[in-house]
Parts: structure tokens; C-alpha cells; sequence
């Protein structure tokens, strides 16, 4: 099969282009500038492997010159994942690179796997099933709330005819056998922050805690979609653990590394950000709107599209699969809390 895969120099784009590869697919990648890699879940770079046609998703036709005119499945996964963006930015690549993305997968009649995270939920807690994502919803941040609005296109388009599949995956971690990751991004950043004196007392309730999901499953995940469009067609796909991972373990686990100081978990009702000392204070106000909410919530998300019919079951994050995770970050230089 010929896919044409956009966000192929991402995390998840570049993992899938391994498994792509690995399965025997013929894989068209959309890149944007020169000297970028794909790399695998191995961390090794498949883009010689790959035909590479240069770029951009905010264009309409991807701006390319010469498009391509055999492709079989357009997976899209290209996106900005920068809380911090513009909404002129989330409105371009997001919402605009997902229309781009629709036009192109009609013109080529082929189906499209549109990749969007499990956060198009908004700030809503709970048991979250696999419904339809609401714009109007309350969102955390720019990209959440992008996503749910791309996510409203492509079940427009389906509704024209378009085959189309809904992918959410959830706060993308390490593999879980080793704990290894390609790129670190996102949610590792904060993790950081999560054994450093910067960070202090943080805004947070009890029960908080991460929907994670190992990088294998996702990609395993949307391998199954792949070789069954037509049957999950019309379907919003959960990509993620079989359980939230509780902040506050995270936080205990932490404590366990030489030159930790972990942050603290008070009341929301006590936090008072006029206490701070400069330095935590000028990270609070940087990272506060972006990550602050998530440490309110504890989001259980639910659905059996992927067990159902590909008989995939959700992975189990235990304590030793976390600390594999951290292992792996440190051995790489990423987390050094000495």
C-alpha cells in the first residue's frame, strides 16, 4: 500500500514510519525545510527509506509542487503541539492543514486516518467516552480546542463520503518495555519540572492525575487502523493506558533520584502566587497557563473501538514500566536533577 504521511519528522509520525517501513509500505513523507530526519521508534532515521516531497500543511495541496497521484491512505499527523501558539498558528496548522489534508484525500479518493489526541475532551473529567468532540466545549489551551475543531471537519467530510478514522491519543511517554522515546517534547518538559526546586507548591487536587500512553501502542494502535480502514470508518479511536497515572505518585516516584526536590501538591484554595520568590514565580507564570488545569483533573478515558475489532486491549502503566520511562530520560541526559 502507498500512504502518504504528513508529520513524519514528529514523534508519532516518525515512529509510524518505521512500522510503515517495517510492514512493507510504500511511504510518501511531507516534510517541511531541509535537513530534517524521521526516526523510529529506535531512534534510527528512515527517511532514505522514505520519498520525501517538501511541504507545508498550512497550504492548500500541502503546497507541494508535484503531488503525488497513487496514494492508497493519507494518514495526517502533522500539527503543532505548543500550547503556547497563537491561535493564528493553531488556526493555520491545525484546523487549516486538516482541511488541506480532507481536500487532498478526496482528490485522491482515498481514505484518511487523522490523528488527534484524546484532549479534544476539554476540561471535562470522569469517564470520557469516544463521542463526538464539541467546539464549544471549555478547553484548557489553543490546541485542544484546534483539535476539536479539526476533529469537526473530518466527520463533515465523512458524512460527504469521505472513509475517515479519528485517532486520540492520549499524553504520549515512553515505550514501555524499555522506556525509550525519540523525541523528547510535551509532557517531558513538565515531567522536568517535576523534580526541580523551580517549581515549588503547585496548584493541584488529590485525585489528579495523566492519561499516559506508551509510544508502542499508539503506533501499534494506528497500525491496526491501517490494515482495517473500512471497519473502524466512522470511528473515534482511544489511544491509551488502561489507567490515569495519579500525579502524586509521580511526584513520590520522583523523590526517588539523586538531586531531586520535587514540587508539592497543595490545595488550589491555598495557593497564593504573590508568595513566590521570583524565580518560581516567573516559572509559574510561564507554564501555569498551559499545565495548571491538568493538575485538576483525573480523566478516565473509556471506549472499546480498538478491542472491539482489532482486539487490541488498553497497556497497563505500572510503577516499574514509569521508572523505565525516567531511566530512559536520564541515561540520555534529558532529566539530570544533579
Amino acid at each position: 500500500m502507498h500512504v502518504f504521511l504528513t508529520g513524519a519528522t514528529g514523534l508519532v509520525g516518525g515512529a509510524l514510519a518505521g512500522a510503515l517501513l517495517d510492514a512493507g509500505h510504500r511511504v510518501t513523507a511531507l516534510v517541511r525545510g531541509d535537513g530534517r530526519d524521521v526516526l523510529d521508534m529506535d531512534g534510527r532515521d528512515r527517511i532514505g527509506e522514505t520519498t520525501a516531497l517538501s511541504g507545508d500543511v498550512s497550504e492548500q495541496g500541502f503546497g507541494m509542487a508535484a503531488p503525488p497521484t497513487d496514494i492508497d491512505l493519507l494518514i495526517h499527523c502533522a500539527a503543532t503541539v505548543d500550547f503556547a501558539a497563537s491561535n493564528t498558528v493553531h488556526e493555520a496548522v491545525n484546523i487549516g492543514g486538516t482541511a488541506h489534508a480532507i481536500a487532498l484525500a478526496q482528490g485522491w479518493g482515498c481514505p484518511l486516518l487523522h490523528v488527534s489526541t484524546a484532549y479534544v475532551c476539554g476540561r471535562a473529567d470522569g469517564v470520557i467516552g469516544e463521542a463526538r468532540a464539541d467546539p464549544q466545549a471549555s478547553f484548557t489551551n489553543g490546541y485542544e480546542a484546534s483539535k476539536a475543531r479539526a476533529e469537526i471537519l473530518v466527520e463533515a467530510a465523512r458524512a460527504d463520503g469521505l472513509v475517515a478514522v479519528i485517532a486520540r491519543p492520549a499524553i504520549i511517554v515512553g515505550r514501555l518495555s524499555d522506556g525509550a522515546i525519540a523525541r523528547i517534547d510535551g509532557f517531558h518538559h513538565l515531567f522536568r519540572l517535576f523534580g526541580s526546586p523551580l517549581l515549588g507548591d503547585v496548584p493541584a487536587v488529590p485525585q489528579a492525575a495523566f492519561a499516559i500512553v506508551p509510544i508502542c501502542h499508539v503506533v501499534a494502535g494506528l497500525m491496526a487502523l491501517v490494515g482495517d480502514m473500512a471497519a473502524f470508518d466512522g470511528a473515534r479511536v482511544h489511544l491509551v493506558g488502561a489507567e490515569p497515572f495519579a500525579m502524586a505518585d509521580m511526584l513520590r516516584i520522583v523523590a526517588d533520584y539523586p538531586g531531586t526536590v520535587p514540587a508539592r501538591m497543595i490545595a488550589p484554595a491555598a495557593y497564593d502566587p504573590a508568595v513566590l520568590d521570583r524565580r518560581t514565580g516567573m516559572v509559574h507564570r510561564r507554564i501555569g497557563p498551559q499545565f495548571f488545569d491538568y493538575f485538576l483533573r483525573s480523566p478516565r478515558f473509556a471506549g472499546d473501538s480498538l478491542q472491539r475489532i482489532a482486539g487490541m486491549d488498553a497497556p497497563i502503566i505500572d510503577e516499574a514500566a514509569f521508572r523505565r520511562m525516567i531511566d530512559h530520560c536520564v541515561k540520555v541526559g534529558f532529566l539530570d536533577w544533579r
